[in-house]
């Protein structure tokens, strides 16, 4: 009986027997890899509707208000009164002049939004020509709460990255906070749904200190109230009601 040919590999042709077999496992290796990725794509969560144009400038007027976070309170955007939260253009607030707050101001820069919740990275702030405050009315307590999720770093989860949400974005969400961007929080399943965050507040309805830095991204369990102030829910609880799952 004849046997297969004993190949060493350098300087010799490859025979035809192990070249077919060589040529066989690369395809098969190729399309095991093609059916992995594709699987994983799949499988992984949606991103979610959150968008950051860049490239197009707005101008939004209103009246700015510098808590809980700097906003400017609107009528402009398409769904009644909101606040759109004002940020620099990295993971940094901005300092607006205690003139322009509580007065009418028009505010250029880029929007990233996400159903009816908007930001604006800031290019500008100016006096409105035509001013008129815009005032958020009563808050509205809808009662108490127990809710598991996540606390998530707004700007993020807007629109700046896809996703912003779960342990890939735990760094880059720190920073945020650190940075004093507005933090928000999603029910556990809901972080792709655009109109699924809640403005995350501490029990005053302030923005909570760094001792909340270490829980962002991480699921919790919060028991808190909900309140609605100008179409937008927000969960307020005090730190020690915030328990890391």
């Amino acid at each position: 009986m004849a046997e297969d040919p004993f190949f060493v590999g350098w300087n010799a042709e490859m025979p035809k027997p192990t070249r077919r077999q060589m040529l066989v496992a690369g395809a098969g290796l190729l399309a095991g890899a093609g059916a992995l990725g594709l699987g994983l794509g799949a499988a992984a969560p949606s991103p979610g509707p959150g968008a950051w144009d860049q490239g197009k400038k707005v101008a939004v007027t209103g009246t700015i208000y510098p808590e809980p976070y700097t906003h400017l309170l609107t009528e402009d955007l398409g769904y009644g009164l909101r606040p759109v939260f004002l940020v620099g253009a990295g993971k940094d607030r901005i300092n607006v002049r205690p003139a322009l707050t509580f007065t009418g101001a028009a505010v250029t820069g880029t929007l990233i939004e996400r159903g009816e919740h908007a930001m604006m990275a800031v290019d500008g702030i100016y006096p409105d020509p035509a001013p008129g405050r815009v005032r958020a009315g009563p808050e509205v307590d809808l009662g108490e709460a127990v809710l598991t999720g996540e606390i998530l770093d707004a700007k993020c989860w807007f629109g700046a990255m896809r996703p912003g949400h779960g342990k890939t974005h735990k760094a880059c969400a720190a920073l945020c906070a650190r940075g004093g961007l507005p933090l928000a929080f999603a029910e556990t399943g809901r972080c792709a749904e655009g109109k699924a965050a809640l403005l995350f507040l501490n029990a005053r309805g302030n923005a909570f200190g760094p001792e909340i830095i270490p829980l962002v991204a991480d699921p919790v369990m919060i028991r808190g109230r909900i309140v609605e102030v100008a179409g937008l829910r927000q969960v307020r609880a005090k730190f020690e009601d915030v328990v890391r799952l």
